[in-house]
């Protein structure tokens, strides 16, 4: 895992621990990060995504300031994002997915 991407998960895990946000999987990749989060409704996933990605990025920009000029953007993320609900049966599968992206990165690079 590289500096940026380190950085990515060491943000978004202490947002979450200091929101009590239940991040349950995090794992950054090239150009997108897969999370696993619990929320209780589809606002809720709203709001968690919003302060995550707002106080991730102004921590992003602020101790990595080369991604700010490089980036030449004012957010490190994108507006949206996609989710879906997980059945129960189905969340060690996702958690085992979401753990492994790092074996899968030939897909990736560019």
């Amino acid at each position: 895992m590289g500096e940026i991407e380190g950085a990515v998960k060491t943000h978004l895990e202490k947002v979450a621990h200091e929101k009590g946000i239940s991040l349950l999987e995090c794992q950054p990749m090239v150009d997108h990060v897969h999370l696993l989060i619990e929320a209780g409704s589809d606002e809720e996933l709203s709001w968690t995504m919003k302060l995550l990605k707002g106080r991730s990025s102004y921590e992003l920009f602020r101790g990595l300031r080369e991604l700010k000029v490089d980036a030449g953007e004012s957010s490190f993320w994108q507006r949206s994002f996609a989710a879906r609900p997980v059945p129960e049966n189905q969340m060690e599968r996702v958690r085992h997915y979401i753990r492994t992206q790092d074996e899968r990165l030939e897909k990736y690079e560019r």
